[in-house]
């Protein structure tokens, strides 16, 4: 097996998150060889489509990424994502306004809004069904800044947030939390209530092997 993809996960952290914590778990269980590879991340998903051995681990499983990849059981469960804006920002008034008592925001009523923050997303990313239909239909709209991200780490929106280049992004708390500025966080109602984590692996014969090595 060759692992193409959030390899930072399993570099030397000096204190190691959660996530890689569980998957240097999970791999030393792993009773076959492995490799690590460093690649930008679009890069890796089309070396899983065509390559016959290799994975990517913390990956979400949906019906589209079933057209590429073979899944393994989930191995990992993520809370559900938020909205993440900075703790000083402009749209704090607003938010909490829409939020309520239960800081719960309707993302579709919010993108709808002529003063709503401008809010970042990575098209390579899935946020779960129900708020990728809702972005993708509002791409050129000036409240969604786009753009594909090319980092195999987590949270690769967090920079443009802490720069100011975005009022407000997607995250699972806990990846969130490990920026150095201070954040709000608001439920949000499209939001998956939970995410499963996978590995994503190449399809065929061989990649159906290592699925069945994981799953063990």
């Amino acid at each position: 097996m060759v692992i193409v993809d959030a390899v930072s996960l399993l570099q030397p952290q000096p204190q190691p998150t959660i996530e890689s914590l569980l998957l240097r778990q999970l791999l030393q269980a792993y009773p076959a060889d492995y490799s690590i590879v460093d690649v930008s991340r679009n890069r890796a998903r089309e070396w899983v489509k065509t390559a016959d051995n290799a994975c990517m681990p913390w990956l979400k499983k949906t019906a589209a990424r079933q057209q590429d990849f073979l899944f393994t059981l989930p191995y990992m469960i993520e809370a559900a994502l938020q909205l993440v804006v900075a703790a000083d920002s402009d749209a704090l008034p607003l938010l909490d306004r829409l939020s309520g008592n239960n800081n719960t925001l309707s993302l579709t009523h919010l993108l709808q809004l002529k003063q709503a923050p401008l809010l970042g997303i990575e098209l390579n990313r899935t946020y779960g069904n129900n708020i990728d239909s809702l972005v993708s239909q509002r791409y050129a709209s000036w409240s969604i800044y786009t753009r594909t991200s090319s980092s195999n780490g987590t949270g690769s929106m967090l920079p443009m947030l802490e720069r100011g280049f975005i009022d407000a992004t997607l995250e699972y708390r806990k990846v969130a939390e490990r920026s150095a500025m201070s954040l709000r966080y608001y439920a949000i109602q499209e939001a998956e209530p939970f995410n499963l984590v996978y590995f994503a692996c190449s399809k065929g014969e061989r990649g159906q092997r290592v699925v069945n090595l994981l799953n063990e």
